[in-house]
């Protein structure tokens, strides 16, 4: 008998010492993580920004129509496509507190190429007339630009203001070459004209440089195949319709900057990477710029429009990123990543945090009932309010880290091809609706119901 009360003693020790070394590691038996449902949606996204892993390539297949804003294929060979500059640097040189500039058509005020290395400092840089005679040939190649700088050529401008004023024609335009700016202003008033855009290899840096826009179809900041832009301060702002304040189908870096847009999304993202710390971020874009469409006005549009099977990412740290008007965030026709960490959003009465749908085909974003998006988001000690729209194409990742608070729901239509949740301990969701998933995975009382329910693949997760 007392052999028997031992072994039982022993037994209960053993159970009590792997209960406290349970709670010791944070488990809790009474709420255990639970992971249920099929398999999650074919996206994935990394931890961190820096590395954020795109998802794989969506089922939907994009058209070669580009968009309104796209980079199109030029018309002409490279040379023909530049068309002429006014004046030209070929040679390394230093120049300061001179003026250039153009009157004629598809002409550069100021071109810098044949690898030469210039330094412009107390100048102005004028493009005071000349239309574009190629549109096709404005974003590719530079043409009609008011600062080309091409052939593998480097240009420092500082303290320097550059004003365009005709149709076509860019601010300051890196084809292939580099390109410095430092306490300028660049500012272009034409329609289909831009304030930075950089393509084929370009790189553009602005520290503390005021960049604007005024036309339509005039985004301030242009970051074609394989160009890159990089901001630290200074804003940037878009007055056009069809302005929005980037457009990235390379990459797009900002640190500390003022990007706004009055009359259009604030961003669009083709294929593309936008990367953005401590900025504050504004769209307007109006209900009429959608109108005739099946669209919903948005602040943040990522999608493809070309068949290169690129995907599309966003990731902002800190800093605002606000709409009065409009859905925060529309994904379409790609695979995208989304993340967020301790930014302030705001987006417009009644309108979505997140929408991942096809579309009517019509902006050339992929065939209507083929053009679908995949979506992971990772929120990480970010406050989330508004629902996430799903349609029968497209597919959701919802993931909340650190200490993430979640209001609202998720497919409360049904209709999601696939929606997965998942809540890491120190998260949070309060339900606005009823959820329908494909998979959850996390502590169900991180769940405030509100009365409202999770359904996981049809049966009820929460009570």
């Amino acid at each position: 008998m007392k052999q028997r009360i031992r072994t039982l003693r022993r037994i209960i020790g053993a159970l009590l010492a792997l209960l406290s070394l349970a709670f010791t590691a944070g488990c809790n038996f009474f709420d255990p993580v639970v992971s249920i449902g099929s398999p999650s949606p074919v996206v994935e996204n990394s931890t961190t920004p820096a590395d954020t892993a795109a998802p794989e390539t969506p089922t939907a297949e994009p058209q070669i129509t580009p968009a309104a804003i796209a980079e199109t294929m030029p018309s002409a060979s490279p040379d023909e496509a530049n068309g002429a500059g006014a004046y030209t640097i070929t040679a390394d040189t230093s120049e300061s507190k001179k003026t250039y500039y153009s009157e004629q058509p598809d002409e550069n005020a100021l071109r810098v190429e044949n690898g030469a290395i210039a330094s412009v400092n107390d100048a102005r840089v004028e493009k005071r007339a000349g239309d574009a005679a190629s549109l096709e040939n404005v974003l590719q190649y530079g043409l009609n630009a008011a600062v080309l700088t091409r052939a593998n050529a480097q240009l420092l401008l500082i303290n320097t203001e550059v004003i365009s004023n005709a149709l076509g024609a860019g601010g300051v335009n890196a084809y292939g070459g580099r390109v410095q700016l430092e306490n300028s202003v660049v500012r272009a008033t034409g329609a289909s004209a831009y304030a930075l855009c950089a393509s084929s290899g370009g790189d553009i840096r602005a520290k503390e440089t005021s960049l604007s826009t005024q036309g339509a179809a005039s985004p301030a900041l242009i970051a074609g195949l394989h160009g890159q832009l990089y901001l630290e301060g200074g804003m940037a702002a878009t007055g056009g319709e069809r302005s929005p304040v980037i457009a990235s189908s390379g990459s797009v870096s900002a640190t500390g900057a003022t990007l706004r847009a009055n009359n259009a999304e604030a961003i669009l993202i083709d294929g593309g990477s936008v990367t953005l710390t401590d900025c504050a971020v504004s769209g307007h874009m109006p209900d009429s710029a959608v109108a005739g469409t099946l669209l919903s006005p948005y602040c943040v549009a990522l999608y493809q429009s070309r068949t290169n099977g690129l995907l599309s990412a966003f990731s902002m740290t800190r800093g605002a990123l606000s709409t009065l008007t409009s859905d925060l965030f529309f994904v379409t026709n790609t695979g995208a990543s989304i993340y967020l960490e301790g930014v302030s959003l705001t987006l417009g009465d009644g309108r979505a945090l997140l929408r991942v749908t096809g579309n009517d085909g019509i902006n050339g974003w992929g065939k209507a009932g083929n053009n679908g998006a995949d979506c992971a988001l990772i929120a990480k000690d970010q406050q989330l309010s508004g629902d996430v729209v799903v349609d029968e194409l497209s597919s959701v990742s919802l993931t909340l880290r650190g200490s993430s608070a979640f209001t609202g729901t998720v497919n409360a239509a049904n209709t999601a091809r696939a929606a997965k949740v998942t809540l890491e301990d120190g998260t949070s969701w309060s339900l606005t609706d009823n959820a329908y998933l494909t998979s959850f995975t996390g502590r169900v009382s991180a769940i405030v119901t509100n009365g409202y329910t999770v359904f996981v693949n049809g049966a009820a997760l929460t009570k």
